[in-house]
């Protein structure tokens, strides 16, 4: 097709005024509206668009690749070496030409080409198939707020904390504070409808305590949210908690499944980790909006109170795939799964810290120093049951399985003496004595025999030994030797002397018998002589 010279110029105008990057979008546009291909565009402008030519140093890309690695030696956490180093020690270990060196621009421009750039891979959404199925749990140290002082009541015990506001520098969490006790938000998600749900607690750090009373305020029905129910399975870091062997075990009983996580991987946990800082965070700075936030304080009570208020006004949000509910009205769907599965009140009461101990003979244990009895059983190795939530210690007989209670112990006063019923064993040692026993002694009839004969053994060999105390016998095999060739006079040669040295060593090296083989030998060569 034919295009006006004056259609032409514009074209080229608005090409050459586009940004970098922008003049192929410049094309394009104007091959849309002339209804003619991009190449027959570029032709009739006459520009001469510049192409990529090729490769004009052999093996660049693999050398790139190379660099690239030793740019990655270091852990993700601590950056990259910079091209120019990372290519130094490439040349000088002799994995790229020493041509290379000074061309640093050219291998950041091919390590661009084949995508050897710092681009996150590819992330894979997934999602719970209904409510209460997958619960997300994080702790996190508050970034904006500490406790300034404690509120103690009459009796001086502590029943709340005053809390302040803090411009911590960006990644300092060791805030210059009056009191080592900072506030730490725990929060959870339900993986499903995307609801939140969380509370601030007072403490010196993140515990397994405090995570399962946080845990036991979410999942019971109360008149702080309507959330609650007892989920299938539960994930979060390996904080405290699901470390501990007692949380492990409580879950176990409750049939809630943990979900296997890998440390340090943020991906796994991109649910509770990410949207949970942003939304409690988000929480915070709106204090910061007071004109005097410097001196502003709050009790750590009222501070829940308000940020169950702001919990209720984000969950009424918008669901993240299904954009015509809420979050709230996501998680209400769980009545069409047969509702939520409630959590027994005295749940959290049985769970408990295990130990093992030993029982003295005084039947006295010590459980951190401090020296318990238990009534009715010593001398035992136990199991120990702390209750975590409940003040309470059960001990446990390993040997038996039976359960005894502890008490505090207090030692006898002086002069005091109380008895124990006698053992099982000192009750037989006392019987034993009164039972009347007799007959012959347990051996003094042989075992029968029976009807069937055995073969007797054969003999392989006997072996002689060297009898030390016998003076009738040589110390050594060299000395009978020579004692034979002394009285026959006689040079043996190699096969006779091994034959007199095997019969010598077979009588044991005798005298006596050294004698007469030596006179033998000489019997038989004098008739060998005279016989001819």
């Amino acid at each position: 097709m034919e295009i006006l010279g004056s259609v032409v110029d514009q074209i080229r105008n608005d090409w050459i005024l586009a940004p970098y990057g922008g003049k192929t979008g410049v094309v394009k546009k104007w091959a849309e509206l002339l209804n003619c291909s991009q190449q027959a565009l570029y032709k009739r402008l006459g520009i001469n668009r510049k192409r990529k030519g090729e490769r004009k140093i052999d093996g660049i890309e693999q050398y790139a690749e190379i660099v690239a690695q030793i740019k990655r030696k270091p852990p993700t956490n601590m950056g990259e070496v910079t091209t120019d180093l990372a290519l130094r020690k490439a040349v000088r270990d002799g994995l790229v030409p020493e041509s290379l060196l000074g061309k640093e621009g050219t291998i950041d421009r091919v390590m661009r080409d084949i995508g050897l750039t710092q681009r996150q891979r590819r992330i894979q959404r997934y999602q719970a198939e209904r409510p209460n199925q997958l619960h997300h749990v994080d702790a996190s140290s508050s970034r904006s707020f500490f406790v300034a002082r404690e509120i103690r009541d009459d009796a001086g015990n502590v029943v709340d904390y005053a809390l302040r506001l803090h411009a911590a520098k960006k990644g300092y969490k060791n805030k210059p504070v009056p009191i080592r006790i900072r506030p730490w938000v725990y929060g959870l998600v339900d993986d499903y409808s995307g609801f939140f749900i969380g509370r601030y607690v007072a403490a010196m750090g993140e515990s397994a305590v405090d995570n399962l009373d946080f845990l036991k305020w979410a999942w019971s029905k109360n008149a702080d949210t309507p959330f609650f129910g007892l989920p299938e399975m539960i994930k979060g870091d390996l904080g405290p908690m699901m470390r501990g062997p007692a949380a492990q075990e409580f879950f176990e009983r409750l049939n809630i499944a943990i979900d296997p996580s890998m440390p340090e991987n943020k991906e796994s946990h991109g649910k509770i980790e990410r949207p949970w800082r942003t939304t409690w965070q988000r929480f915070e700075l709106t204090y910061f909006m007071q004109s005097d936030w410097r001196d502003f304080e709050i009790m750590l009570s009222e501070l829940n109170r308000q940020f169950l208020v702001y919990q209720a006004e984000y969950n009424e949000r918008k669901h993240r795939y299904e954009r015509t509910i809420s979050r709230l009205q996501a998680w209400r769907k769980i009545s069409l799964y047969g509702g939520a599965v409630a959590i027994p009140e005295t749940a959290f009461r049985t769970i408990f810290k295990r130990y093992e101990r030993v029982v003295g003979a005084d039947g006295c244990i010590s459980i951190d120093n401090v020296l318990y009895e238990v009534k009715g059983l010593h001398s035992a190795r136990v199991n120990i049951y702390e209750g975590v939530f409940e003040d309470k210690l059960i001990v446990e007989d390993q040997a038996t399985g039976e359960k005894y209670e502890v008490e505090d112990f207090t030692p006898n006063p002086l002069g005091v003496f109380t008895g124990h019923k006698e053992t099982p064993h000192q009750k037989a040692v006392k019987t034993a004595q009164d039972l009347e026993v007799g007959g012959d002694t347990l051996y003094s009839i042989p075992k029968d025999a029976g009807n069937v004969a055995a073969l007797p053994t054969r003999i392989k060999k006997t072996v002689s030994i060297e009898d030390p105390l016998c003076v009738d016998a040589y110390g050594s095999l060299d000395a009978a030797m020579r004692e034979f060739v002394s009285i026959s006079g006689l040079r043996l040669d190699n096969e006779n002397r091994e034959a007199v040295r095997g019969l010598i060593i077979e009588h044991g090296l005798k005298r006596a018998f050294v004698k007469d083989l030596a006179l033998d030998f000489v019997a038989e060569n004098e008739r060998r002589y005279m016989h001819g």
